[in-house]
């Protein structure tokens, strides 16, 4: 769908996509969420498969993710930032050895536009990732960060009952930096026992997706910038002033010279009423048309079954120079690759309105394919659900805003997520 501020995560044309309750020129969306993957059950966080449960080999728990960010949209301009936060605890396979504490931030600044009415959003921005290290008791180990481009597009035809978008992501390639205690032998950098790598990498990646939506209620209603509308009643505005000056000036140069300053002051006073008046119609007829624009949304039926699905294709993290090893290969320091082939995500989704204006539900499922050279795929089936909770403005700050709480579960063999969000329902 790529829609809101959780569009800007799969989709680089998200912040341009204005919804259908987007009455006014400028907009505002924002989001934030929390979850626990493995919190009820042991986690095979990277789909390592069986080798994960063998003995002698490193595990990863106390996993945390919060993820938060927000979208302003400017007319047709959209810019949305957001982040993903995560944070888990390493137990190496050697007795003894001090536990490691792993920190990954997945940022992203992003600036789309629509085009032909809303009918097509482009966008890019940059992909940031941060990690780093810290081994319990002996400092930070290591701490990287990269950036790289991304790009999106949004196809969605007024009237249609679909849509289709796209994004390409550059590979993120960081290099290590900030390590402490590290000491260089035969080329090679080591630092509190471990072998440090040269460089930290996330493959590229391109995600292609459809929404199909059932049901009476329009998936893509089209969306006019408001400051178009007004554009019109501006211009007639500035039309008749013009007209106004032209006749001013016209009777001014017929009078005597000696009449022409009280006259010219009392057409003056006499433009300041009429310019105050057209600016009071001005204003009403500005919010006359956006009440029409908020009736339009509001009588829209809101049933609706909508049908998802898409794929993602992520790249090899190798080169021809270079192999990728595992986390785990790191902390057992041994060369364990991954990411040696071109891999497949394929997606499916659904969602409803079971509750009309009070309760969104969603399920899906989606395979995750295994980096690991041994690896096999594993199923997953997702669930989830929005359900509206009250007005609540912040003290004037967040206008008309309701809010919605949200929640997920993720299960798949040997892995289990759940968590909870808020934002805004509309």
């Amino acid at each position: 769908m790529a829609e809101d501020t959780e569009g800007s995560a799969v989709n680089s044309a998200a912040p341009a996509v204005r919804d259908p309750y987007s009455t006014t020129w400028f907009a505002y969306d924002v989001s934030a969420g929390i979850s626990a993957p493995g919190a009820f059950s042991n986690t095979d966080f990277d789909n390592h498969g069986d080798f994960a449960n063998l003995p002698n080999h490193a595990s990863a728990g106390d996993f945390l993710d919060v993820n938060f960010g927000a979208t302003l949209q400017f007319g047709g301009l959209g810019v949305a930032a957001t982040s993903d936060l995560q944070q888990f605890s390493l137990t190496t396979a050697a007795p003894g050895t001090p536990g490691l504490e792993l920190q990954v931030g997945r940022w992203k600044a992003l600036g789309a536009y629509a085009l032909f009415d809303g009918q097509l959003e482009l966008g890019g921005g940059a992909r940031i990732v941060t990690m780093q290290i810290n081994q319990n008791g002996g400092g930070t180990l290591l701490t990287m960060t990269g950036f790289a481009p991304e790009v999106g597009a949004l196809l969605m035809p007024t009237g249609r009952q679909w849509r289709i978008g796209a994004t390409a992501r550059a590979p993120v390639s960081g290099s290590i930096f900030g390590s402490e205690n590290v000491s260089e032998t035969n080329g090679q950098r080591a630092a509190g026992g471990f072998i440090l790598p040269d460089k930290v990498v996330m493959p590229w990646e391109l995600e292609v997706g459809v929404a199909y939506q059932l049901g009476p209620r329009p998936i893509n209603p089209g969306w006019k910038n408001p400051r178009e509308q007004e554009k019109v009643l501006r211009r007639r505005i500035a039309a008749d002033r013009s007209a106004r000056a032209r006749a001013r000036d016209a009777e001014l140069a017929l009078l005597p010279p000696d009449q022409r300053e009280a006259r010219r002051r009392e057409l003056d006073r006499e433009e300041s009423s009429l310019a105050e008046i057209e600016e009071e119609h001005l204003d009403a007829e500005i919010d006359r048309l956006r009440q029409i624009r908020k009736a339009r949304y509001a009588n829209w039926p809101r049933e609706k079954i909508v049908l998802l699905a898409s794929v993602l294709i992520t790249g090899p993290s190798t080169s021809s120079s270079q192999e990728a090893v595992s986390l785990e290969g790191f902390l057992d320091q041994r060369t364990e690759t991954v990411g040696r082939v071109v891999s497949l995500t394929p997606r499916f989704g659904m969602e409803g309105e079971p509750l009309r204006d009070r309760m969104l539900l969603r399920v899906g499922t989606y395979v995750e394919p295994s980096r690991y050279d041994d690896g096999t795929p594993r199923q997953h089936f997702t669930f989830g659900g929005d359900v509206r909770l009250f007005p609540l403005d912040f003290w004037g700050l967040l206008p008309e805003a309701n809010w919605k709480l949200g929640v997920f579960l993720d299960l798949a063999p040997r892995y289990t997520n759940g968590g909870i969000g808020i934002g805004e329902w509309h």
